[in-house]
């Protein structure tokens, strides 16, 4: 916001300025594509919202019309309309940047949505930037199976009796990374112990649901070799599907939730000193399996429910492109 504040004070100068100038005796001014700026930017902020631009954008976007839109009035050469011109289309530039939304392409690490492919199944890839052969794996009742997805027309996968997947050869470093993102559509009834995913357990990381129906992210940090466990304060309505988000950011100490676009619970060094900055993840073994819908291999720890659109993200989604991306897959 230090270059909207900027731009601000620079129209708010120019106004000013408008007000006092010398004019020159019997100048003409044209003031056509000033009026006309100014609607259009009278527009664009009318139709923002706080999906999709950040509140104090919009507030800051326009006062700098009612600076601009005050000032015209006194103006009286073409330089004086003609800055004013210059400083309305800086700020909209800055104003149509600040929109939410725009998650960097090689953040999306790797994703599964489950569209292209069958019951009977035996092994899959994942989207993104990696590709990763997933493969699946029976519990006491088979292989998760395909139903309907969180949208119409669209594919999720059913878990039940310890049927899980498996990605046996992802790269550790991508998984470990200090700043992800967990998104995921889930529809399950309550369920103690439901494990989303889990990468060493919780002696690196792992995401779940559990008896209370809340997100739930546990991960341990190094070099302060301290485990950090929370919920995201809202219960997930059950047998329903709905958008889940969980955030980690050890460089700042930082755990967000988020339930179908937006902030549940925000956990930091202020409700939670365990949270020091400048972290790492504690790694997993050489070899060591990411499980999708158990806790390891064996556990009586596992998935109940239905999942879809499954992303991992490198870093941590800001609320807005939280709410950008509820937005685009409902």
């Amino acid at each position: 916001m230090k270059k909207f504040f900027a731009i601000f004070l620079a129209v708010g100068a120019l106004a000013i300025a408008a007000c006092n100038k010398d004019d020159k005796p019997g100048e003409q001014v044209d003031l056509t594509e000033l009026n006309a700026l100014v609607a259009q930017c009278e527009n664009l902020v009318a139709g923002a919202t706080t999906a999709t631009f950040p509140q104090a954008a919009i507030d800051n976007f326009k006062n700098v019309i009612a600076t601009v839109k005050s000032a015209i009035p006194e103006v009286k050469t073409q330089a004086a309309a003609n800055n004013l011109v210059a400083q309305l289309k800086a700020a909209k530039q800055v104003f149509e940047e600040s929109e939410y939304g725009a998650i960097p392409a090689d953040a999306l690490a790797w994703a599964l949505n489950f569209e292209d492919v069958v019951n009977g199944t035996a092994s899959i890839t994942t989207s993104g930037k990696y590709n990763w052969k997933v493969d699946f794996v029976a519990g006491n009742d088979g292989v998760p199976t395909f139903v309907n997805g969180h949208k119409a027309g669209t594919k999720g996968l059913q878990f039940g009796q310890g049927g899980h997947l498996e990605i046996a050869s992802p790269i550790a470093s991508v998984l470990e990374s200090p700043t992800f993102s967990i998104s995921c559509w889930v529809n399950t009834p309550i369920n103690e112990n439901n494990y989303i995913l889990s990468w060493n357990k919780w002696d690196t990381w792992k995401f779940q649901t559990q008896s209370t129906n809340k997100a739930f992210l546990t991960v341990h940090q190094m070099p302060s070799d301290k485990w950090i466990d929370h919920d995201g304060n809202t219960e997930i309505p059950e047998n329903e599907w709905h958008h889940v988000v969980a955030t980690i950011d050890l460089t700042n100490g930082a755990m967000a939730y988020y339930l179908d676009g937006e902030l549940t619970m925000l956990w930091n060094h202020e409700n939670d000193d365990r949270f020091i900055p400048n972290q790492t993840f504690a790694p997993a073994p050489e070899g060591s399996i990411l499980f999708i819908g158990l806790q390891e291999e064996g556990s009586d720890s596992y998935y109940v429910g239905k999942l879809d659109d499954l992303q991992f993200y490198t870093i941590a989604l800001d609320g807005g492109q939280v709410s950008k991306l509820f937005n685009d897959q409902k």
